[in-house]
Order: C-alpha cells, then sequence, then structure tokens
C-alpha cells in the first residue's frame, strides 16, 4: 500500500480536502477499500503556548517574515495576517486545546491518521520551541492518540517493523 501525504502547507483546507476525496475515490475505482487508504497531513506552523494569545504573540515573528518573503518572492499571499493564518490554515498555533480541536476538524476533513509538525524554530527561542513540543507530547498526543486512530504503518505495507 502507498500512503498519500498531503502537505497543506499553502491554502486552507479545502483544496486539500478534495484532493484526498478524489485519492480515496481512485483508490476505490482500483479495488480496494477506501478504510484501507492511509493519508497523513502536514502543518504550516507548528507552535503551542499555555494559551492561544501567547502562542500568537510568540509565533508572530516567524509569521511576519514568511509573509515578508512571499511578498519578495512575488508568491501568493493567502492569509494576510497571523489571525487568519491561524484560523483558516493548517498551522498548529495556540492553546494545547485548540491544537486538539483543530487537528479533529481536519481530521473530520481528510481522515488522517499521520499528522506532520513543523518543528523550525525561526522567529521563536528554542525555550519556547522546547516547551511547545512539551506541551504537544503531554497535553494534546495523547488526546489526539485515544480520538483518532492509527494503523502501524508495518501492518498496512505486510512488514514486520518500521524503520524510522
Amino acid at each position: 500500500m502507498t500512503p498519500l501525504f498531503s502537505a497543506n502547507v499553502t491554502y486552507s483546507i479545502e483544496p486539500y480536502a478534495e484532493l484526498v476525496r478524489y485519492y480515496r475515490q481512485r483508490w476505490e475505482f482500483y479495488g480496494h477499500s477506501a478504510q484501507d487508504a492511509l493519508v497523513g497531513a502536514g502543518t504550516a506552523g507548528f507552535h503551542i503556548a499555555p494559551t492561544s494569545q501567547q502562542a500568537v504573540d510568540e509565533y508572530r515573528l516567524a509569521f511576519e517574515a514568511r509573509l515578508a518573503f512571499q511578498r519578495r518572492a512575488g508568491l501568493p499571499v493567502v492569509f494576510e495576517s497571523i489571525e487568519d493564518f491561524v484560523d483558516r490554515s493548517s498551522a498548529l498555533i495556540g492553546s494545547p486545546q485548540q491544537v486538539i480541536d483543530k487537528v479533529s476538524r481536519y481530521h473530520e476533513q481528510l481522515g488522517h491518521e499521520v499528522i506532520h509538525l513543523s518543528a523550525e524554530t525561526d522567529g521563536v527561542t528554542v525555550a519556547q520551541k522546547r516547551r511547545s513540543l512539551e506541551l504537544f507530547q503531554a497535553d494534546v498526543a495523547p488526546v489526539l492518540r485515544k480520538q483518532i486512530t492509527s494503523r502501524p504503518l508495518a501492518a498496512l505495507s505486510g512488514r514486520k517493523e518500521v524503520v524510522v
């Protein structure tokens, strides 16, 4: 089985959800069960803090640097403000509960079992990034593991183990 990984980094969820639905349709067309399709999802950014306002404030410099780069490079700007970016993009920026809620909303659209977290440190301190990852591990990951079942890749590929 070949999984699909949807980057989800440039636009809101709608075009990505449409592509995943098409992938599942084609998967079924070729004789496979839709439930067997393995989907992964990326994120446009990642930063967790104890409160949503703290997370946004800490991530603001990283967002502004990306926005300036997009404009200099002549790339389309989809999200004009950090608030819009947090609200409509796949970025996981906020309190632990906000991140859980957003991943759950995206899961409703994509049915993904695997998620990629952007662990870049541009715009935040190393201590802030470490705290963000620790909050994810302690407060977010356990909830997501209960809410979203994920099959081991080894079981899907017929292998006995997966080397990471």
